[in-house]
């Protein structure tokens, strides 16, 4: 069965239209960014890797559409780290944000019962979508959030990468 979410409500950032999604394969993904970062983590497979697997020098050329979401708690996150290209896709720098089932904006809301799904799923979840990029044109793009394990087995941060479609 697809989940499949959609969310068209006003937002404080860019996004206009976002499909949330299961992943099914590597051909999901239209975009180099995105469908790499995955091929990465299904490399684990069965297993989930590690936060500490994840080199980025092994990953310049993805380094700009990466983002790392560190797991408090079931509704609440913090975002680690965004690449150039994440910022000017969401239109700000999110790094350090508490994003929570508790938050003000009902985009982090939404944001944190995505994550929810992903940490109780222990797999891979994608996005598409519409966004604003620039004043005067919308553009579709794709994203991929990976969860990854603790030496315990627990999911600890969701590894993320997001790219514009041509």
């Amino acid at each position: 069965m697809d989940l499949r979410i959609v969310e068209e409500e006003d937002r404080s950032d860019n996004f206009k239209k976002v499909f949330r999604l299961e992943v099914t394969s590597q051909d999901d993904f239209r975009t180099a960014a995105v469908r790499n970062l995955y091929f990465w983590w299904e490399g684990f497979q069965p297993a989930l890797p590690k936060r500490e697997d994840f080199d980025i020098s092994r990953h310049w050329a993805t380094a700009p559409s990466l983002y790392l979401i560190e797991v408090v708690g079931p509704g609440n996150y913090i975002y680690r780290l965004n690449g150039e290209a994440v910022v000017d896709i969401v239109g700000a720098s999110l790094r350090g944000h508490e994003i929570s089932a508790t938050s003000p904006l009902p985009e982090l809301r939404r944001l944190a019962d995505y994550f929810d799904t992903i940490v109780a799923g222990g797999k891979c979840r994608r996005c598409t979508g519409i966004v604003d990029v620039s004043a005067d044109k919308a553009r579709n793009f794709e994203s991929v959030d990976c969860p990854l394990a603790d030496a315990a087995g627990e999911i600890r941060f969701i590894l993320g990468a997001i790219a514009l479609i041509e």
